[in-house]
């Protein structure tokens, strides 16, 4: 009987431990530009003064972005969406 009353005490310390909230994160500041936005800001610096137009630009901006997710060691579909987005930034979309 007072093994089973060792056993209950224990068990409603150790609950009682767990069960406090834990401590709250510290808030991080939020980057100020996402790694795509960086990535495209430096192949436009990079292309920019070339002045490329047509497929020559979307050709060298395409390369500049894949370069730029293969250093950030990016795969599947997280590389895509960044070349996605970085090549869009350095050579838009004509309307």
């Amino acid at each position: 009987m007072r093994m089973i009353a060792i056993v209950a005490a224990s068990l409603f310390v150790t609950g009682a431990a767990l069960a406090q909230a834990p401590a709250p994160a510290p808030a991080a500041a939020a980057p100020a530009t996402a790694p795509a936005d960086a990535a495209g800001a430096t192949c436009q610096s990079t292309i920019g003064p070339k002045n490329l137009h047509g497929a020559a630009l979307t050709s060298s901006a395409r390369k500049c972005c894949t370069d730029a997710a293969t250093a950030a060691k990016l795969h599947g579909a997280a590389a895509t969406s960044f070349i996605k987005k970085c090549t869009s930034d350095v050579a838009p979309a004509k309307s």
